[in-house]
């Protein structure tokens, strides 16, 4: 790799599974030293020591990204190690499906507490140290393809996605004088866990629903976690020193059609 990030400091919030292992995996080879934030300690201890065995830099953390203390903790104990915070990525989530006729009201304030309140508190603390360290930085926001399209039964989820886009554009309006950027990437169908488990739940026929998947996407394949690691590496890394406010869409084409399956 180019060493694109050497020198570098990332957090990156569910960065022990899924889109955040393999974004901080990405970071790790490119020569940063990246804090693995995750609720799991044995999540977060395995993938630290997987991306050290392979020669890169990380440090597992536990936290809550629901939770204020937690944030903040994780952002001062990441200045206590490394001295300096570059990169924050926004990634870790949760979803759901539910009819809007059937909605668990403490459904809706978990996925809104973590996909939203998540993204406010990263952004809040890791700003704050960016504008310490006086040397700018890159907030990445990991939003969805369903903040964008419809999706059935996707109400709450959609929703929480929706404002992470909006909150991506307007802390990049109030960061900016900071030389801080702030851009988020709507991921599609990832061939993960969360997505197949989401069909399960909304289709009679999972199997069917992941080929309509598929053909709804230009590209023919569902998208990998790699694949999602390299636009972050982008917005992460000098390339993209004059982009802010930014959807990134990485959804193999499904915005082509108007709506995904």
């Amino acid at each position: 790799m180019s060493g694109r990030l050497e020198g570098r400091v990332a957090i990156v919030t569910g960065g022990s599974r899924q889109i955040g292992f393999a974004i901080a995996r990405r970071f790790a080879v490119e020569g940063a030293s990246v804090v693995l934030a995750a609720r799991g300690r044995d999540d977060g201890l395995e993938a630290e020591q997987t991306i050290r065995a392979a020669g890169g830099e990380a440090t597992a953390l536990v936290c809550d990204v629901a939770d204020e203390a937690s944030v903040a903790a994780t952002v001062d104990r990441t200045l206590e190690l490394y001295g300096r915070l570059d990169v924050m990525v926004n990634n870790a989530g949760t979803g759901t499906a539910e009819d809007i006729t059937d909605l668990s009201w403490d459904e809706y304030r978990r996925v809104i507490d973590i996909n939203v309140g998540g993204v406010l508190l990263g952004t809040k603390y890791a700003a704050r140290a960016m504008q310490l360290g006086g040397r700018g930085g890159s907030i990445i926001n990991i939003s969805s393809i369903q903040g964008v399209l419809p999706l059935k039964q996707s109400a709450v989820y959609a929703g929480s996605k929706g404002a992470v886009n909006l909150i991506t554009q307007q802390t990049a309006t109030d960061l900016g004088p900071f030389g801080i950027r702030v851009n988020a990437i709507a991921p599609g169908y990832i061939d993960s866990p969360m997505m197949h488990g989401y069909h399960d739940l909304v289709s009679s026929s999972p199997g069917e629903a992941i080929g309509a998947a598929k053909r709804s996407i230009v590209l023919g394949r569902l998208a990998t976690t790699d694949d999602v690691a390299g636009p972050a590496l982008f917005f992460a890394s000098d390339d993209s020193v004059y982009v802010t406010g930014t959807l990134m869409l990485v959804d193999g084409g499904s915005q082509c059609h108007g709506a995904i399956a």
